[in-house]
Order: structure tokens, then C-alpha cells, then sequence
């Protein structure tokens, strides 16, 4: 047996928004108690005062989560300024938390950290890496680089990046926070670790499409792309862009191998003029095949639709999801403006009503390319997860 259930309120008074949140959640247990939660809310929140509710209200519980930019939910849709709650309840599957401190000095310890708590609370083979980071402070490649050795292959490590107070300042002064048990931090990573036999898949997509020919990052260093195929790395955006800072509506699609049609992208964040050099929300490695990317509106909304129906592709045959996580990007909320709900709307859409669905707007995404173990980065990007109970000879993604 496995349940989600979620609580979500966006009541002015937290002890209020808190007792909606508890009604919601005991209502859908009907009387199970919860192994574990995932706790998104805003970053203004008093989080510890919510840490400590839901402990006190469960106890016992593994509880992890995170500042979010925009918490989503099947009980209110989107929005801002709230506290979202899920909980999972089961009688065969672990779910356990863990938490790595000081990611920007010593991001390897971190990940050690988190996954040695989550792993000393089961006995039970991991199967699925739900994380919550800092991002910003180090480059994200070498957070997950860290957790892949520490958890082992065939894990699949998702998630987001934690929201800042302010997604446009500075990233080393202004950071995200993170939780797990009753430990409130920043410059942290939480884990929530499901272990034993869970039912799971998930959807990557973006709705970006690619414009002009394909080219080869020539120089790069871990702050910025200098140059692609030789020449400055603006010129090549001011070819198909105009002058000026590179939009951020024109990611770069980075594909993994020349050939492929699988890309993660990168959002661009500044430039500088005189170096002709663009720094990007993530690393962008020297002799990568780039693309410059463009996306309407409709065409963001069909990558929301089309990470969904990935996600339901690739659940195990004989087993059916009972929950969702949604792990989407600032940059689409930000580009879709007042229509960022129709994101959630959607993935209910083709859930169907009945399916309870989690999910936050992130700072960056987390998510496997081609394989569980080839974990990346993402911007701009939709990260879609179903969950559920694995049947005999049912086998997860």
C-alpha cells in the first residue's frame, strides 16, 4: 500500500493556513498514519513555526523540504505566499529524510551527510532520490556528481533548487532555504529517500525548440561561455537575438552528444560586452554542441503536457500512480506570467481529479537525461513524477 495525501493553504494566518493544511491531510489518511511528508512553502514563511506544527501533529514523521517561488498543488491550483504539505503513508516502503550542511564550502560532505542519515533509517534498497538544494553557491553539477557517488547508481536523483528570498539577486548572499527532520538550515541540501518497492517514473521536458545550426562551446571557464565555434559567445546570440543582454525567453540547448535530439538548457543571467562572454544559471562545458532555443507561450504549456505524458508512459504496466510531484522552473512561471496556473491545471487535466499532486517552482531543476544514473541540471524545464505501489513482477522505470 502506498498513499499520498496533500494539505494546502494560503490563509494570511499561519496558525489558520496550518489548521486547513492538518484537515486536508487527516481527512485523505483516514486514519493512517504518515511515514513521511515534503513541505514546500514561501520564503517569507516562518518555517521553523511549520516545521515544528507538522512534527507536533505527526510525530515521528521523516519530514524534508524547502523554500519555493510558487507552491502548486491539487487542492488550490498555484499559488504564492502558502504552505503546501504532502504526506505518504505506506506499509511497505521506507521514506526517509536526510540533511547536508555547508554545500558552497564542502558540497561532497553534503551529500554524504544527507544520504548517510537518510540511509542509516532503513534496511531496504533506495530506489528514489528526492532532493532540495541550495543552488548558486556551487556549481549544481558537482552537488549531484556528489550524491550519485554517495547513493550509488540506478537511483534516480530529482528535484529543484531551493527559492531564494529574492530569485534575482545575488546568489551567495541570498539563499534558499532547506529542512529536514526538525533542522532548518540554508546553504544546505534535504533528501527525502524512498526505499523498497515503489512504483515510479518520470517526465523531462521543456516546450523550447530549437532555431539555426548547431555549434561547439570553443571556451569556456565555470563562470561563463567565452566562446562558441571561435568568436565571441555574444556574437552568436546577436545573430538570431539583437544586441544587448541575451533573453532569457532564448535559453541554450546543450545536447549531450552532437547527434542527439535530448537537451538540458541554460538560461542566460548576464554578459559582459568587452569579453563578449554570457554567463548562464548553470555550467556550460567546453566543446559542448549548443543550439539558441525559442518557445510561445503554447509551446511552454505543450512541454508541461508532454513531461505528463512521459511520466504516465513509463509507469509500471500493472501498477496505477496514487501522487505527483512537480518540480517546474522560475524562468517558465516568470515567462508565462498570469498564465503560470495553467502549468498545474493541465497536469491535473491529465491526471485526472483523483490523483493528489505536490509540486513547487524552483530555482532549477534536477532530473535524469537518457539513463537513471546520467542526472542533470536543468533550466526552464518541467520535471513531472508519478508515484504508487509496485505489483508483483511490476517493474519501475
Amino acid at each position: 500500500m502506498f498513499r499520498m495525501v496533500v494539505g494546502h493553504s494560503d490563509d494570511v494566518d499561519l496558525e489558520n493556513a496550518l489548521e486547513a493544511v492538518f484537515a486536508l491531510c487527516d481527512a485523505g489518511l483516514a486514519g493512517v498514519a504518515p511515514k513521511a511528508g515534503l513541505l514546500l512553502s514561501a520564503w517569507e514563511v516562518d518555517h521553523q513555526a511549520v516545521i515544528d506544527a507538522v512534527r507536533a501533529r505527526y510525530p515521528g514523521i521523516e519530514l524534508a523540504g524547502s523554500s519555493a517561488g510558487g507552491e502548486m498543488s491539487s487542492v488550490l491550483g498555484l499559488r504564492e505566499d502558502s504552505v503546501s504539505l504532502a504526506l505518504f503513508a505506506s506499509d511497505s516502503i521506507d521514506i526517509v529524510a536526510g540533511l547536508g550542511r555547508n554545500v558552497a564550502a564542502a558540497p561532497v560532505a553534503a551529500a554524504r551527510q544527507a544520504v548517510a542519515e537518510a540511509t542509516a533509517k532503513t534496511q531496504l534498497a533506495p530506489r528514489l532520490c528526492i532532493v532540495l538544494s541550495t543552488i548558486g553557491r556551487v556549481e549544481a553539477s558537482v552537488i549531484l556528481d556528489a550524491l550519485r557517488a554517495a547513493l550509488g547508481p540506478g537511483i534516480p536523483i530529482i528535484g529543484g533548487g531551493a527559492a531564494p528570498r529574492d530569485p534575482a539577486g545575488d546568489p551567495i548572499a541570498n539563499s534558499g532555504r532547506e529542512f529536514a527532520g526538525d533542522v532548518l538550515a540554508s546553504d544546505s541540501l534535504a533528501i527525502l529517500l524512498f526505499a523498497g518497492p515503489l512504483a515510479f517514473s518520470f517526465g523531462v521536458e521543456t516546450g523550447w525548440r530549437g532555431v539555426g545550426p548547431r555549434a561547439t562551446v570553443t571556451r569556456s571557464s565555470p563562470a561563463a561561455v567565452l566562446e562558441i565555434e571561435g568568436r565571441p559567445a555574444l556574437e552568436f546570440y546577436e545573430r538570431y537575438v539583437g544586441a544587448g543582454q541575451p533573453p532569457i525567453a532564448n535559453p541554450l540547448a546543450v545536447f549531450d552528444e552532437p547527434s542527439s535530439e535530448r537537451f538540458y538548457l541554460r538560461t542566460p543571467v548576464a554578459y559582459d560586452r568587452e569579453a563578449g562572454s554570457i554567463a548562464f544559471f548553470g555550467a556550460v562545458p567546453e566543446g559542448a554542441t549548443v543550439q539558441i532555443t525559442v518557445a510561445a507561450t503554447d509551446q511552454i504549456f505543450e512541454g508541461t503536457k508532454a513531461s505528463i505524458s512521459a511520466a504516465l508512459a513509463g509507469f509500471p504496466a500493472g501498477s496505477r500512480p496514487d501522487g505527483a510531484l512537480l518540480f517546474s522552473c522560475a524562468t517558465r512561471k516568470y515567462l508565462l506570467g498570469t498564465r503560470a496556473g495553467r502549468e498545474i491545471d493541465l497536469v491535473r487535466e491529465l491526471l485526472g481529479e483523483t490523483v493528489p499532486v505536490s509540486g513547487f517552482y524552483c530555482m532549477g531543476e534536477i532530473a535524469p537525461m537518457a539513463s537513471a544514473d546520467l542526472t542533470r541540471f536543468h533550466n526552464a524545464t518541467m520535471v513531472s513524477v508519478l508515484l504508487g505501489s509496485a505489483q508483483p513482477d511490476a517493474a519501475s522505470s
